[in-house]
């Protein structure tokens, strides 16, 4: 989380390394920087996020309108998913290296998974295809055979009661 003495030093990349821009959520009001830190956790209904931050719910839903704070949502959003992207690469080589132990693992089955893994990731996974043949007829067509199909007697017997 975001506090207002990091307001200052926290920055987001922009497209040249070189520049770099503060992020919009500081330009807003203490308690809107609360509420976007807060919702940004999924863990509060918006209703709830009013009453710890002692406003009305009204307040909440006009703040949700608002292109700034939308903006600033979006930002740290993009923000958070940065942050989340670059551990995911930094944890590729030591997941690569366990991999790489488990093939070696003396349990064939723990073994023959990490291959499969391995391989999967390779571009080398198997193909799950089945092929169905099936032909579909209409009802009308259906009906149409029934009908050939059947023998129709001209002479009908009368039924005497």
């Amino acid at each position: 989380m975001l506090t207002n003495e990091e307001n200052t030093t926290q920055h987001l990349p922009s497209q040249n390394n070189e520049e770099r821009t503060d992020l919009s959520i500081f330009s807003l009001e203490p308690k809107q920087q609360r509420f976007i830190q807060m919702y940004m956790t999924g863990q509060f209904t918006l209703l709830k996020l009013a009453e710890l931050l002692n406003v009305h719910p009204n307040t909440v839903t006009n703040w949700m309108k608002r292109d700034d704070i939308k903006h600033a949502i979006t930002e740290a959003q993009g923000e958070v998913h940065h942050q989340v992207s670059t551990q995911l690469k930094s944890l590729t080589l030591k997941a690569a290296n366990k991999l790489n132990a488990l093939i070696d693992s003396p349990i064939d089955a723990i073994s023959l998974q990490a291959v499969k893994d391995v391989l999967d990731r390779g571009g080398h996974k198997t193909k799950n295809e089945i092929k169905v043949e099936k032909t579909i007829t209409t009802v009308e067509e259906k009906f149409r055979e029934l009908i050939d199909s059947t023998i129709l007697d001209a002479d009908f017997e009368e039924v005497e009661e």
